[in-house]
């Protein structure tokens, strides 16, 4: 350290940093304040390598050479300005400390017994970025202000700053204000105008979350709270804030790239990004996005190269001409979770600010009538039964509810009327009337509850219209919950990323997919058995894969979005058509059809799953029969009846036991049985009333045979292998062996279930 006095003003912050030492230490060692060694800016130099499923290279990541240190002249003085208005507005006041945002942020982080509040400086940001880590716990926070306190010993404030805008990360590879200006704009960052230096500032505190090309909206209101401080400040007129504000946000094209699976890849930047789970790579999203683009990692993830082709070319065959929609589809393999396929797009690096707005995963558009299975869903759960009947007109009128003050009116499509129908009925035909009054008994909040159970992870309000897919979700919501459905209702969270190593370090790994339980099996199948129908006969039939399928159409009222959405057992998807740029009716002339969900994202979902699925053997759905051989008739058929089967009770006397107790089931517990419509399951019960049956004819079949036969009549077979007369051997033991020859008594006569008869055949040949 130079021999400079520390003055009274200097000495303030010291004293801070020892107070904080003290208070996170317990008064044990406390942080060595040494002279602090010139800071070097890393630039990226090695790639961080994003692979599919079968380990081939869908993109290399990388700052691209764009981060080379510049000097403070070179950055337009609007944007240094921005930067200190909103990130440390007493920058020239302090000395590395702010000790008014610290003392604030020290009392809550004390009384919370962790840091929830940062109160950093840029000098703190900067010795965050270039020396200690983003942890939030209070030891590093103590070693930050022990570093920034030793930076403004070291260097100028003007030395500070440019450190500074050189280090900080500002999305899409970008690191320091120079690329980003590049990035972003194409000019250099001392050709920034007021803006676009806002709208980079702005960037500072959250890089994903306001990048303007996926966000442009939020992008756009950070940027006017910027000017709002900048004006506030005294730092520009108002007229200055006033013009730039009505500046639209104007971006360049992305830099060209070479990624396969962009829109996919873009999603794994996503989440490594902004999922805690990849904490192992920062602790905020900042700090992680630094680490993936700094390079050196190998990113496994689940993409499945022949899905991600067969979505692909799905999409690219059904929008084929120019002027037609845009589309989405979301593929996932229920029994783990992973995402096989993701198209968001046509051309993630095409032109155009909108061309890397994902629409699998950050579009919220209305789903439609595809969210009727999730209230099928809850209203099964809560005891409703596919044959319940409703009155179908073509409208219906529904009284206010608490939080909807208005009444209700919900008419069917085309305005048409259907008598009265059952709720499979309703569900194939996807009867709007039905719904509404589904939803009014079951309560919207469960609805609600059970589709963020399911998978849909956007918020939802809980009204009513929610029956009618009133409400916004993402394709990938809509795909997640067709997973679980498929998965027999057990969740598993949507999986990108399975391994991230750095050289021979695993650094992250998946710890698999046991999956959370969320709805009954027997609920889950009844769904299925409903939304099968709906592929066999009703308005899904376009997305007939020739392989057992269960799915639901879904058009918007406006006709602006067009849905269809399904499972098989191997694999579940949903596929949504509609504009990116705003909610157009997709009708003649602006479409060469109209398009609904039955027409469309119907045949682009069969496109794609016939690819998709070429090599992989047809799976029906299965259910397994669950044990009822205990305990009484009342509760095995309670059992089997909330398990979506039919239930044949078969009395059988027992004098041994009271009446009613199970004695055997066919098919016998644990048994898979495939989905079509009804399963019917027999229940033998003991009963103390002998039960009048009838001796069946069994002459000339083997015994194994004649056996099975008496057993099914109810009666109790005794087996005897003799020749007529008793002899040893006779002619028929040559030539009919194991044929019963005779049965007392004989077929016909009325016996008591539980009674005793007498086979006999010819026994084997010696």
């Amino acid at each position: 350290m130079n021999d400079r006095r520390i003055t009274r003003r200097q000495r303030s912050p010291l004293i801070v940093v020892l107070l904080l030492a003290l208070t996170a230490t317990g008064c044990g060692d406390l942080v060595e304040i040494r002279p602090l060694r010139p800071v070097d800016i890393a630039t990226p130099n090695r790639p961080t390598v994003v692979v599919d499923a079968q380990g081939q290279t869908l993109a290399e990541l990388a700052g691209d050479g764009l981060g080379h240190p510049i000097a403070l002249a070179q950055v337009a003085p609007t944007l240094v300005d921005a930067v200190i208005a909103v990130e440390d507005v007493r920058f020239h006041e302090h000395d590395g400390i702010d000790l008014r945002a610290l003392g604030r942020a020290f009392v809550r982080n004390v009384r919370s017994a962790r840091v929830v509040e940062g109160g950093s400086t840029i000098t703190q940001q900067l010795a965050k970025n270039t020396a200690t880590g983003s942890a939030r716990t209070i030891q590093r926070k103590v070693a930050e202000a022990s570093v920034a306190w030793q930076l403004e010993q070291e260097l100028s404030k003007d030395e500070i700053l440019e450190r500074y805008l050189n280090s900080v990360y500002l999305g899409n590879g970008a690191y320091g204000v120079e690329a980003a200006a590049r990035e972003y704009f194409g000019r250099p960052a001392a050709d920034l105008d007021l803006a676009q230096s806002a709208l980079l500032a702005g960037m500072l505190r959250s890089p994903g979350r306001y990048d303007p090309r996926r966000h442009p909206d939020a992008a756009r209101r950070r940027r006017d709270v910027v000017l709002r401080l900048l004006r506030d400040q005294g730092r520009i007129a108002p007229a200055e804030a006033t013009a730039a504000r009505a500046t639209p946000i104007t971006v360049g094209a992305p830099r060209p790239r070479s990624w396969s699976a962009a829109y996919f890849v873009d999603h794994v930047l996503d989440q490594l990004q902004h999922d805690p789970a990849f904490a192992v790579l920062g602790d905020t999203p900042q700090a992680r996005a630094m680490r993936v683009f700094s390079g050196g990692l190998r990113v496994e993830t689940t993409l499945d190269p022949d899905w991600q082709a067969a979505a692909e070319d799905a999409l690219q065959a059904t929008l084929s001409r120019t002027g037609d929609p845009d589309g989405a589809l979301v593929a996932i393999e229920p029994s783990s979770g992973a995402i096989g396929a993701l198209v968001g797009g046509r051309d993630y690096f095409g032109d155009g600010a909108v061309a890397r707005f994902n629409l699998a995963t950050d579009a919220r558009r209305q789903p439609g009538s595809t969210f009727k299975p999730i209230v099928l869903a809850a209203a099964l759960r809560a005891g409703h039964s596919l044959d319940d009947r409703f009155d179908a007109p073509a409208r219906v009128r529904l009284d206010p509810v608490a939080g909807e003050p208005e009444p209700w009116t919900v008419s069917n499509y085309g305005d048409t009327g259907f008598g009265r129908i059952d709720l499979h009925t309703a569900t194939t035909w996807s009867v709007n009337v039905v719904y509404a009054k589904l939803i009014d008994e079951v309560g919207a909040e469960q609805v609600a509850t059970l589709a963020a159970d399911l998978g849909v992870r956007t918020a939802l309000r809980p009204y009513r219209s929610l029956a009618l897919g009133a409400q916004e979700v993402t394709v990938l919501d809509m795909a997640s919950a067709q997973a679980t459905l498929a998965a027999g209702g057990v969740y598993r969270r949507p999986l990108a990323v399975t391994r991230i190593l750095e050289d021979d370090t695993v650094l992250f790994e998946h710890a698999g997919a046991e999956g959370r339980r969320v709805l009954d099996q027997s609920v889950a199948m009844q769904v299925t058995a409903a939304m099968r129908d709906v592929v066999a006969t009703g308005t899904g039939v376009r997305a007939d894969a020739k392989r057992p399928l269960a799915g639901k159409t879904g058009t918007t009222q406006d006709g602006a979005d067009a849905w269809f959405v399904g499972y098989t057992p191997d694999m579940a998807a949903a596929t949504w058509i509609g504009f990116h740029e705003a909610r157009i009716p997709m009708v003649p002339p602006r479409t060469r059809a109209t398009v609904e969900g039955g027409t469309w994202p119907a045949e682009a979902f069969a496109r794609f799953t016939l690819a998709a699925l070429r090599d992989v053997p047809a799976h029906d759905f299965t259910v397994r029969i669950p044990d009822v051989t205990t305990g009484s008739a009342d509760r095995a058929r309670r059992r089997l009846a909330r398990a979506g089967f039919d239930v044949a009770i078969v009395e059988e006397h027992s004098p041994s036991l009271p009446p009613g107790i199970v004695l055997r089931q066919d098919p016998p517990a644990g048994a898979r049985v495939s989905l079509p419509t009804g399963y019917r399951v027999e229940v033998t019960v003991s009963s103390t009333t002998p039960v009048s049956v009838v001796m069946p004819d069994v002459l000339g079949l083997d015994s194994a045979t004649a056996v099975a036969h008496v057993r099914a009549a109810g009666l109790v077979p005794q087996l005897h292998h003799i020749c007529p007369g008793g002899s040893p051997t006779c002619t028929g033991a040559v030539e009919r062996a194991d044929q019963v020859w005779e049965h007392e008594p004989a077929a016909g006569a009325s016996l008591h279930s539980g009674d005793r008869v007498t086979l006999r055949a010819f026994p084997a040949a010696p």
